[in-house]
């Protein structure tokens, strides 16, 4: 604070000149609001005033922390796995928010925690989704993402009422952290995906986990054997991976990486500006988060009803090109203030064609990649979208210093570019999931334009060979 003299008291305040006045700490403590928060890290250890910075490089070494950790253990779920890798990101997850639970009085412990904490927060979503894909029936892939999607929400929605609840940081992110490190004591209920196992030429343990999942669904006796299974994939050689430089290996797998790129870029820097345009709103805090991520939870149903009707390529294409449109009157009507509330409604709007977009896009880029890259895939998409979404915050100020318009104007300009590069990805609906890379790179080579996805053969319940056949195609066996 300023260092006010008597010299300044005889004027108006208005008149009163800091230029050469004095910095100096505060000398009667801190009065912090608690409407909402009773202690935070914040006002805790007074991190104001000349401490103000640290607020803002947690959340900079968190976004740091994910970086590295998507761009390390993305990569080692196609080579040690993806279930190691996701018991690998609970213990770390839980260890890095334990510690720094602990360590907010010594800031550079505190930080590193932060950063460990952070490491593992995309791989520890994406692992069980993709074995959970790997090891599903094309029609129910659309499902399966959805039913985690909504997981997701309902946490997001379940958070706000924790940190409500208690009012203490501390406690509510032990409340938060405690339920990940549950999942360590149940490892019998995550089996490794056979699918990754064949592909890397381990057919007894891929034959184990197959009869796991038999056993589940009452099938006694599979119709193959380790010896059958290991003929049919004899032909495949275990591939050499280069990490992410393998994504472009191939002008069509080039290309539709760069266009899964694009579309998970959009939507991160539209969710991102959305949030905090979001977060500027008035009344409680707590309230406004849960009703944003609400809005998530009938756009990932509707998301999942039109992906799987209309297709993937359509259903993002589609999602996209609402947003740019919605961007229109928002335009129009965001200077005036009598049309506050409208404008508020049209960017919910938003956020609920972006939660369409990172549904359909989620699940394109899992099915368009092979499984010895599927893991890998997914966490450059997720690096270089993170990237893009630390502009958020840029954009956001574009519209407090400049112009109310700005962010929309980037938003709808940007989405209306998402919308074709959505378009010119192959469709991934009733197609069989790619195994290795020669089949990655042919992915879509043969898809009309303009063409719809067609339904797969419908084999009665009691023809099994028609029944064995269609696995076998969706599974690319041949």
């Amino acid at each position: 604070m300023y260092n006010v003299t008597e010299a300044h008291l005889q004027v108006h305040y208005s008149e009163w000149n800091f230029q050469d006045s004095d910095i100096i700490n505060c000398a009667y403590g801190y009065d912090y609001d608690r409407t909402y928060y009773d202690r935070t890290p914040i006002t805790e250890h007074d991190w104001i005033c000349d401490k103000g910075f640290r607020e803002t490089n947690i959340f900079v070494y968190n976004r740091f922390g994910e970086l590295i950790g998507t761009f390390i253990f993305g990569q080692l779920g196609d080579t040690l796995g993806r279930r190691p890798v996701f018991f690998f990101s609970v213990l770390i997850i839980t260890a890095g928010r334990l510690i720094s639970m602990f360590t907010a009085s010594i800031y550079v412990v505190f930080c590193m925690a932060a950063v460990l904490g952070s490491l593992t927060s995309n791989s520890i979503f994406q692992a069980p989704l993709i074995i959970a894909m790997e090891v599903s029936k094309s029609e129910r892939r659309g499902y399966i993402s959805m039913m985690q999607c909504i997981g997701w929400t309902t946490g997001l929605c379940i958070l706000p009422m924790v940190f409500w609840a208690t009012r203490d940081w501390f406690w509510a992110l032990m409340f938060t952290t405690i339920p990940i490190f549950l999942f360590i004591f149940i490892p019998q209920y995550l089996i490794e995906s056979p699918r990754w196992l064949a592909t890397r030429g381990h057919y007894k343990r891929s034959m184990g986990e197959l009869r796991k999942i038999a056993n589940v669904n009452g099938i006694r006796q599979l119709p193959f054997d380790e010896r059958s299974l290991e003929k049919m994939l004899s032909h495949r050689k275990v591939e050499t991976v280069y990490g992410m430089a393998s994504l472009f290996s191939g002008w069509r797998m080039a290309k539709n990486t760069i266009f899964c790129v694009m579309c998970w870029m959009v939507v991160s820097l539209t969710y991102f500006t959305v949030m905090l345009l979001s977060s500027r709103m008035d009344g409680n805090p707590f309230l406004n988060f849960l009703w944003q991520s609400a809005i998530e939870l009938p756009a990932y149903k509707i998301g999942q009803h039109l992906s799987d009707s209309l297709g993937r390529r359509l259903s993002n294409a589609m999602a996209f090109l609402v947003s740019t449109i919605i961007c229109i009157p928002i335009y129009m009507i965001a200077r005036y203030s009598e049309y506050e509330t409208l404008t508020i409604a049209l960017t919910v709007a938003i956020k609920f064609c972006i939660s369409i977009n990172f549904f359909a896009v989620n699940l394109q880029s899992i099915e368009i990649y092979p499984t010895c890259l599927r893991n890998t895939g997914l966490a450059f998409a997720a690096i270089m979208s993170n990237l893009i979404g630390i502009l958020g915050p840029y954009v956001v100020y574009l519209g407090t210093e400049y112009d109310v318009r700005y962010p929309f104007v980037v938003i709808g300009g940007l989405s209306a570019i998402a919308a074709v590069c959505a378009l010119l990805l192959p469709e991934t609906l009733h197609q069989a999931l790619p195994e290795t890379i020669e089949q990655a790179q042919q992915f879509g080579k043969h898809h009309r334009f303009w063409s719809l996805p067609k339904q797969p053969k419908k084999c009665s319940p009691d023809n099994a060979e028609c029944e064995l056949a269609e696995r076998k195609r969706l599974n690319g066996v041949h």
